[in-house]
Parts: C-alpha cells; sequence; structure tokens
C-alpha cells in the first residue's frame, strides 16, 4: 500500500503541474500553536479552522493559503491589501474614491460604493467584517490567516463568489507573557506594536495588543514640489477568555482602529472630456494642457489649498460561547456589533487645479449573530446545522466641493457643488448545515447546504447642498422636458424620475433568495497527502450604487450574481523535504456585477451598474516547499487564471460612451499569470546567535482597470486603462537568539523602486491611476519577555 501511494502521489505531481505549466507554489509555514501534533510539527503543517473545525492545513480538501503571523511580518503583510505577496491569484486595487477591493481568482466587484457586498468576504476569528473599507486594522496581533479560494458561503456567514479570508487573532495564554517590536524605516517610518497576556484568574485570562504608525510624506508634487503622504494610524484589541467549567467557554473580544492619515493621491493619465460641442461646460482650467503623470512611484498632482487628511475609525464588539452538550456534541455561539465611520478626502482629476475634490463620507453599523451545534461519531462522521441573521445599516454621502467637468452644466446652470446619498438597510437570514460522510477507509464524502434570505431598502439621490445650484440646474432641465415650470427646492434631491419629473427622493427594494452548496470527495492516501474533488454553487448579493444620478435610472440595482465552481486539486507531503499542493479549476459564472455605462435617451452616456449575463474562468496553481538542508526552506507559486466574457449586457457601452461588445474580453484587475518565489536560510552564527537571510520575488503580468469598447476612435484613450505586468523584489537579513526571545532585522521592499499600478478607472472627464510604494527599507527590532 506504501509503495502504491507513492506512485499515485507521483503521478499526480505529474499531471497537476502539467496542467497548469507553473512553478511552484505558496507553502505553509511552521505551527505556533500547540495544537499540533507530532506528525505536524515534523512536517511544518499550520492548524486551520477552515471548515469551523482544527485540522492540518493538508486535510482540507479545497484550495487554502495559511501563514502565521510573524510569517506575514517577515513579508512586510501589515494590511489585508498586501496579501498579494503571500496568495497567487490576489489581487488589490483602489477605487476612484480610494476604498479597497479584493479579487481571488478573477473574482471580485470593482465598485466604489460603501455599502457593496464583496466579492471576497473578511472576518476575524469568524466574526464578519462585511464591508471592505472595515478591514483597515484586522492584521493586528494574528495568530496566522487563512485565504480560502472559490465561492464561500456554506460555512461562513456571508455569501460570496470569490472567496474569503479569515484572521485568527493571538489568544490569551495561560503564563504570563508579552512582548514588543519596534521599527524604522524610508520616509520616517515608525511603528511599534505590544502585547501582554496571561492570567487573570484561575478561570480568566486576557490578552491586550496596541499598534501605532507614523510615516512622513512620500508623495511627491512633479509639478510644484509639494509633498503629501503622511501616515497616522492607531489600532488596540483586548481579549477575555473565560473557562468556568471544563465545559464551557466564552471569549469576549473589543477591537478599535483610528486612521488619520493623509489619502493617496491619485495620478493623471489622460483628460477627455466626456462631453463635447453646445452641451458641454467651458472648464475655466486649462487641463487639456496640464502634463500628465510621470511613470514615478512618488509623482502626483493635488489641489495646493485642499486638506486631504483622512478620518477613518472603527469600534468592533465580538462574543463566542462555547457549550459541550455532551463529549460529541457543541454548542457554538458567534455575535458581533461593529460600528464605522468614514470620511476620504480625495483630488479627483490629479491635477494642481480646484477641479476635481470629493470626500466618501460614511457609516456602517452592523450586528451579526450565528448559532450552531456540532457533532461527531465514533464511525468518522461528522455534522453541523446553525443559523445566522445580520442586519446592517449602510450611509454613505458623496461630497463634491468643488467638481468641474464638461458635464457639470445644464445650459447656463452650472454646478460646482452637490452631495451624492445612498441610504442602505440591509436584512440577512440564513440556514446551513454540513456533513462528512466516511464511505470506505480514508475516502470521505462532504456535503454542506445554506439557505439565505436577504432584503434590501434604499433610499438615495443627487442632493442640492443647500447652495442651489443642483435644484437650478436639474430644475431647468426638468422643466425643458415637461414643457413646465419645476423647481427643486434648497437642499433637495434633483435626480429626476419619471417622465423627468423630480422625485423627491428614489427609493428601490431588492428581495433575493438563494440556495449555495457544496460537495466533495477527499481521499486520503497516507498521513500526508490527499486527493479531492470538489462542485460548489454559491452567490454574491445584488445592490444599489452611489453614483451621481441626474436621472434615476442609474440607480437601478444589480441582481445577484453566481458562480457554479468545479475543482480537483492534491495535497502532497514527502516527509519534512517537499511539501506540494495543486489545484486546477473551472467556474462558470453567471451576473457578473460590474460598473459600467448606459446610454441615456436624454442624458448620454452615465455611469451605471451592468450584469454581464455570461462568463466562465479556467485555470490552475501548484504550490509547493522545499526543504533540502537544515535551516533553507525555498517556497515557490503561481497561478494561471483565464477568464472570459461569453456574452454582451444589453446595450453594452464602453467606458468612454461608446457602444462596445465585451465578448471573449477578460475581466478587469484579473493578470492571467501570478507568482512568487521566497527563500531563507537560518544558520548558527555565533555563540548563542542565528542568523538569516532572506528574499521574495513577486510578479505578475497585465491587466486592464475596466472593460474596454474596442472602438479604434478611443484606442489610445483606453490605452490609459491597461496595466502592466511588474516584478517586485524584497530582501531581509538579520540576527536572532537561538530561543527566538529576540531578533533584529533589516528589510527592504521593493528595492529596485519599480513602478507599478494597483489602480486605475475613468471619472467623469478624468482618467487617472494610484502606483505602489515606491522601494522601503528599515529596521526591526523584536522581544519577547517569555
Amino acid at each position: 500500500m506504501k509503495q502504491f501511494s507513492t506512485i499515485v502521489r507521483g503521478l499526480a505531481i505529474a499531471a497537476l503541474a502539467s496542467s497548469s505549466g507553473i512553478a511552484l507554489a505558496q507553502a505553509t509555514a511552521p505551527a505556533e500553536t500547540a495544537v499540533a501534533d507530532a506528525a505536524s510539527v515534523d512536517t511544518g503543517d499550520i492548524i486551520v479552522t477552515a471548515q469551523k473545525r482544527a485540522e492540518r492545513l493538508r486535510d482540507v480538501p479545497m484550495s487554502i493559503n495559511a501563514a502565521t503571523g510573524d510569517h506575514l511580518k517577515s513579508l512586510g503583510v501589515t494590511s489585508s491589501e498586501q496579501l498579494e505577496k503571500l496568495v497567487p491569484g490576489f489581487t488589490f486595487q483602489r477605487t476612484v474614491y480610494g476604498l479597497p477591493v479584493f479579487f481571488l481568482r478573477g473574482v471580485g466587484f470593482n465598485d466604489t460604493t460603501l455599502g457593496v457586498s464583496p466579492g471576497v468576504s473578511v472576518y476575524v476569528d469568524q466574526q464578519p467584517l462585511p464591508f471592505s473599507a472595515m478591514t483597515r486594522g484586522a492584521m493586528l496581533d494574528i495568530e496566522r490567516v487563512e485565504v480560502l479560494k472559490g465561492p464561500q458561503g456554506t460555512l461562513f456567514g456571508q455569501n460570496s463568489t470569490g472567496g474569503a479570508i479569515n484572521y485568527i487573532a493571538a489568544k490569551p495564554t495561560d503564563e504570563l507573557k508579552a512582548g514588543v517590536e519596534a521599527s524604522y524605516g524610508r520616509f520616517n517610518e515608525i511603528t511599534g506594536e505590544a502585547f501582554v497576556s496571561g492570567p487573570l484568574t484561575s478561570t480568566l485570562s486576557g490578552r491586550i495588543a496596541v499598534r501605532g504608525e507614523r510615516q512622513g510624506d512620500w508623495q511627491r508634487g512633479y509639478t510644484n514640489g509639494d509633498t503629501i503622504g503622511r501616515r497616522r494610524f492607531v489600532n488596540g484589541r483586548a481579549i477575555l477568555d473565560w473557562k468556568p467549567a471544563d465545559t464551557i467557554r466564552a471569549e469576549l473580544v473589543a477591537t478599535a482602529w483610528h486612521d488619520t492619515s493623509d489619502t493617496q493621491q491619485p495620478q493623471t493619465v489622460a483628460y477627455t472630456p466626456l462631453l463635447t460641442g453646445p452641451m458641454a461646460r467651458p472648464v475655466p482650467f486649462p487641463l487639456a494642457t496640464f502634463p500628465v503623470s510621470p511613470r514615478s512611484p512618488r509623482a502626483a498632482a493635488w489641489d495646493p489649498n485642499g486638506d486631504f487628511v483622512r478620518d477613518d475609525r472603527l469600534y468592533h464588539i465580538s462574543g463566542r460561547v462555547e457549550v459541550d452538550l455532551s463529549s460529541a456534541v457543541t454548542l457554538t455561539s458567534l455575535t458581533s456589533y461593529a460600528d464605522y465611520r468614514q470620511s476620504i478626502p480625495l483630488d479627483l482629476d490629479g491635477t494642481t487645479f480646484s477641479s476635481g475634490v470629493s470626500d466618501d463620507t460614511g457609516r456602517i453599523k452592523t450586528f451579526a449573530q450565528e448559532l450552531r451545534l456540532t457533532g461527531d461519531t465514533p464511525s468518522g462522521l461528522k455534522w453541523m446545522v446553525g443559523g445566522n441573521y445580520q442586519h446592517d445599516k449602510v450611509f454613505e454621502r458623496l461630497i463634491f466641493d468643488p467638481i468641474i467637468t464638461s458635464g457639470t452644466a445644464v445650459g447656463p446652470a452650472t454646478f460646482d457643488s452637490y452631495f451624492v446619498d445612498n441610504d442602505q438597510k440591509i436584512e440577512s437570514k440564513a440556514v446551513f448545515a454540513s456533513l462528512d460522510l466516511p464511505l470506505a477507509d480514508r475516502l470521505v464524502l462532504q456535503g454542506s447546504v445554506r439557505y439565505t434570505d436577504q432584503k434590501r431598502d434604499f433610499a438615495g439621490c443627487v442632493r442640492d447642498n443647500g447652495n442651489g445650484q443642483i435644484s437650478a440646474a436639474l430644475g431647468l432641465l426638468s422643466t425643458i422636458f415637461t414643457g413646465a415650470p419645476q423647481t427643486i427646492p434648497l437642499g433637495g434631491c434633483g435626480t429626476l424620475g419619471a417622465n423627468f419629473l423630480p422625485a423627491p427622493i428614489v427609493t428601490g427594494k431588492l428581495n433575493e433568495d438563494n440556495l449555495s452548496w457544496r460537495a466533495s470527495l477527499n481521499w486520503n492516501l497516507d498521513s500526508q497527502s490527499l486527493l479531492y474533488a470538489n462542485v460548489t454553487k454559491g452567490y454574491k448579493s445584488g445592490s444599489f450604487p452611489t453614483l451621481p444620478a441626474a436621472s434615476a435610472v442609474q440607480l437601478r440595482p444589480v441582481p445577484q450574481e453566481s458562480v457554479l465552481a468545479f475543482e480537483a486539486g492534491a495535497k502532497l507531503g514527502f516527509g519534512r523535504m517537499l511539501q506540494v499542493e495543486a489545484a486546477a479549476f473551472y467556474y462558470r459564472y453567471r451576473d457578473k456585477q460590474l460598473v459600467g455605462f448606459l446610454v441615456d435617451p436624454v442624458f448620454g452616456p452615465l455611469p451605471s451598474l451592468v450584469s454581464i449575463p455570461k462568463n466562465h474562468i479556467q485555470g490552475a496553481e501548484i504550490t509547493a516547499t522545499l526543504r533540502p538542508v537544515a535551516g533553507f526552506t525555498l517556497t515557490a507559486s503561481g497561478t494561471y487564471v483565464d477568464t472570459r466574457i461569453d456574452r454582451n449586457p444589453i446595450n453594452p457601452t464602453g467606458p468612454y460612451g461608446t457602444p462596445s461588445d465585451f465578448v471573449g474580453q477578460r475581466f478587469p484587475y484579473t493578470p492571467r499569470w501570478q507568482g512568487s518565489l521566497d527563500a531563507q536560510y537560518r544558520f548558527p552564527a555565533f555563540a548563542d546567535l542565528y542568523a538569516f537571510l532572506g528574499g521574495t520575488i513577486t510578479a505578475r503580468s497585465s491587466t486592464t482597470g475596466a472593460l474596454l469598447s474596442g472602438d479604434p476612435a478611443v484606442a489610445a484613450l483606453e490605452a490609459g486603462l491597461k496595466i502592466d505586468g511588474y516584478a517586485l523584489v524584497d530582501l531581509r537579513a538579520g540576527i536572532e537568539a537561538s530561543d527566538e526571545r529576540w531578533r533584529l532585522e533589516l528589510w527592504g521592499r521593493n528595492i529596485t523602486n519599480k513602478f507599478y499600478v494597483n489602480g486605475v478607472t475613468r471619472n467623469s472627464d478624468f482618467t487617472t491611476r494610484f502606483a505602489g510604494m515606491p522601494a522601503t527599507y528599515g529596521l526591526t527590532v523584536r522581544y519577547r519577555f517569555n
């Protein structure tokens, strides 16, 4: 049997490697928790809870990347946006208003709306952070991160079509422990982090962690020499663990963070008036001759009179209670409440003129409750049933002041400032169940199902800010088309509804339900190797947009999207020397949600949510870790993702308002190839000290920031929406005590100062991009008092 298992493992490696055509991939990092068994310690496994129970990473029949908190720090990963260094197939982009959007295997939702449900959901200890803007401080003092690829929803509390990121916070300890860490780097970057953990009574233990970040200006005005880009961020978490009896465990967590950094300013790529001719507003600035930004990471331009300090904060309280009803059955309750507020000022046009300044303000209140029962039997059968409830209130107000473009006028009535309101109330109810059924020795059938019912109420419009400009302009437009005098009150809504009449406010409802499910067949070849095949049906809810809508038709909701995903993979171990993970996947993607354009018969091309009816994704990934000698670890990773649009939406319109044919195009923000190579060597230096050397190379191919129209007349303009491929190099070196109580590390990120882009967009008359960070370098010192 052992010889047979070895042959099968070899065949699986050959087959999956040839199907992907790419090199080895991300491996697991050493476990830090005491729950690992002897085999796990010997092979370097991480214990994960991706299926809501503790098990070795290699035993979970799905594609997962996991890493410890210390490994993340060594890679310079301190926020969700930087997971691209660790997770092949993960991409990040920043919307035109500065909000983060996450993609996995090409699945994500590039919408600017604060209250949109993301394509990749994020959790801390299985407690949801249901909107991407809330995730900024999730990586404080964590034990590990788990990134689950493919549709999720049957096990976690929020449906998503791309995947899920679950951060596991470091827990209170039974003995007194403490640690401090400090870094100093380029641009006068100073970061400090500390924790203290230990018992408070015989049944109660606690842990407190704090982190602060300060940095000087890193962006530089390429026309006037001004600087901007300082960082000010504080983050804290307190955890109490209570164990009043052997069968009862309770945990209370309080988290808070506050970000008062400067917002990153975009780089101008092109100025192209959306409107021309007699309908266009004359712009009182020489925008057409303003120099486009050089391809430099630090280059930017912004209104020198503007205040671009953001004010974002989050308070999050969560509780977890576990009660063992018997030796085989456990009841678990998860409760959380979060309150998030933001103010994100931004210079939209990327010039020094006062022509396009916005402030994306908003507030989120979210409550979630989950109850579940889990159990197992001596025969190996494992089951879970449960339900969850979530209620979200999201209010967003976009403030434009000033905003001067070719379209901010109706005849003689011009408008320079206004509000855009989006008020949503979202209620979700779900029930779920899962079952692991052993079919034979080492052969297991897994199944899970989840029914979700969601109700979403919306109210919003373009609102006059009290100066009467929007009221006059859209009141005049309504008068022209109705033939009767129409007035809009100061401070009132200006969005025009049916028959071009002013609407007091635009309202809408979106009631949806779905049944997501997953089936998996898993074959454990031996204690180190697993083959699996999955079929998963997943959904992501629809939503209403936050747009400067002159017409109510722009505020139509986009319906829920769905993915039917097929995946086959292998997790193969050859002792500690070599570990390989590989997977091939195919997605049938329906009703993909996208921010596009529609041609309004009155207003012309206007931004709006669109739904692309038929698409597909196919690809493969392979991951491996090689440890040829003691102290040396080589990790390589690669992902190939081929995305295709198979059918156009109704009346497809490109980003420049031209009729378009999207069939055959790839999804935006989805590079076809991604890969990374990480190496580290740790060796005895002198006395009780060890030295280490390491480096990471990450690379990706080109992609786009939007679907392209294919119209030759605008081909030169759409070239600005393309994102070139790039490769980044990080290095690290240092010394540490043999017991790892202290560590001194020198590091460099993007040491070649490579220019790269992680966001490009078309906004009214302006095409702009966000550049990645330039070369940074510094020193980190860490000490553990235990």
